[in-house]
């Protein structure tokens, strides 16, 4: 296992043990295998599971009451990792739950938004990482978790130019929260502020990586055909520079299915399948769950 997909390992494993998902799982995990008729899934397989993880959710989501919220929305950005992880295993992308002891120190850097002395980073749920082609990390690792992460943050700091980063914020309601994708993508796109404000720290932009996104990845909680392409909250993420996402099948006007962030986002990430993805993405799924299956399907 390369350094790369060591990472992955690392951030799926804490995923599902998180107490949240220990308790979602169980209810989770039958839905996905009758998908898959108990096999790995193939690539069509995927994209299907990517259009029913609204109603998978659903099965475990019991109300408004607000430990339910935060617990919901615990467990869809758990969701929403494990499953775009699943479908990159074996690419040079790894989307991470916002933890600082996965995160590659520049990356946070470049992230940044500072407003005088005071430094406040965006509510970054998942971070995806595309980390660029370097001979160090295609070869087998098995050094400790501070070692792998003194090895991916010294290439990204050496190619930072050649890094991809996409933000992805998760949230299970999305009229509360649409404003905040929103404004946090203007401040990024945003070339200079009045104000004594900057974007970047320690001599990292995001400007400087070679690509940058930030998306929005809702549930919702509300009934789907609430929304129309005219709503306010689909207005405020209607022009995100990652776009916006929903579990569900995309609709014109109003989401894209959260499998198509993906192709949109993180298609760089395509080119570590030699045959294509369709054809390479099962035979990598199934290599994981020969050796050890830590996506626990």
């Amino acid at each position: 296992m390369n350094a790369v997909e060591q990472l992955r390992k690392v951030v799926v494993t804490e995923l599902l043990s998180l107490g949240t998902m220990k308790k979602v799982w169980p209810i989770w995990k039958p839905h996905f295998q009758k998908i898959t008729n108990g096999k790995p899934p193939s690539a069509k397989e995927l994209q299907v599971i990517g259009n029913e993880l609204y109603k998978i959710f659903k099965t475990t989501s019991s109300g408004r009451e607000q430990s339910d919220v935060s617990g919901g929305g615990a467990a869809w950005e758990a969701l929403i990792c494990w499953y775009l992880n699943l479908c990159l295993l074996g690419s040079n992308t790894v989307v991470i739950k916002s933890k600082k002891a996965n995160i590659p120190p520049s990356i946070s850097h470049a992230i940044s938004v500072n407003y005088g002395n005071f430094a406040s980073n965006t509510e970054s749920d998942l971070l995806a990482i595309t980390f660029p082609d370097d001979p160090t990390l295609s070869v087998a690792f098995t050094g400790k978790h501070s070692e792998l992460m003194e090895l991916l943050s010294s290439v990204i700091e050496s190619r930072f130019i050649e890094t991809e980063l996409g933000i992805i914020q998760c949230k299970t309601n999305w009229n509360d929260n649409a404003q905040i994708p929103m404004l946090w993508d203007l401040i990024y796109a945003s070339s200079g502020f009045s104000t004594n404000a900057r974007v970047g720290s320690n001599g990292f932009s995001h400007t400087k990586l070679s690509k940058f996104t930030y998306s929005f990845v809702t549930v919702p909680t509300v009934k789907p055909e609430k929304f129309k392409p005219t709503s306010t909250s689909v207005m405020r993420v209607k022009n995100l520079s990652g776009g916006n996402y929903w579990g569900l099948p995309s609709q014109k006007g109003i989401a894209s299915n959260i499998f198509d962030i993906i192709q949109n986002n993180f298609s760089t990430s395509h080119s570590s399948y030699p045959n294509g993805w369709h054809k390479d993405i099962s035979n990598e799924i199934s290599t994981m769950l020969k050796k050890q299956n830590y996506f626990m399907l």
